[in-house]
């Protein structure tokens, strides 16, 4: 599996074991929670600002590089709740390793999908429509719901928040 975006796939679409489930559970959140993919943190970065302000709060780093974090588990915690929400891709599953993403949803028609490629290391930045991610989402929810009833294993949705 992987998730196209401006002609560049982000997933590995030969890595033949992988769980799906995840990617359905957290793409269908995502479409139905885009308006919510915003920050006043986040106005006036541009891709690599946003990438890194992200990447920091969440993991530690910017691209390879580990920040000073001197953040109780508290507020780790705090800030994983309060940002998880922008992470895409990540721990989606084996087809994504290495595909580590975020999405992001300022005022207006587009979102942005930011993807660091490892060779060279740099962020990329896909405009999206949100209209394109819904119905594109929305497809692949069809078509997994449907083989899950196929093969006898009904998706069971949440809605909860991440």
């Amino acid at each position: 599996m992987c998730v196209w975006c401006g002609g560049v796939p982000l997933g590995d679409l030969n890595e033949r074991y992988c769980c799906l489930f995840h990617a359905y559970s957290e793409l269908t959140w995502l479409a139905d929670n885009l308006d919510g993919l915003w920050a006043p943190e986040l106005d006036g970065l541009d891709d690599v600002g946003a990438w890194n302000f992200l990447d920091g709060l969440l993991f530690g780093h910017h691209g390879d590089v580990p920040v000073a974090d001197d953040r109780s588990i508290e507020e780790c915690q705090r800030d994983s709740k309060r940002w998880g929400c922008f992470s895409f891709l990540t721990n989606w599953g084996e087809q994504f390793d290495g595909y580590k993403s975020f999405i992001l949803c300022p005022p207006g028609e587009y979102a942005r999908i930011l993807s660091r490629s490892v060779t060279p290391p740099s962020v990329s930045g896909f405009s999206i429509t949100r209209t394109g991610f819904k119905l594109a989402t929305a497809g692949f929810a069809k078509w997994f719901e449907l083989e899950s009833l196929r093969l006898g294993i009904p998706a069971i949705q949440t809605n909860e928040k991440r």
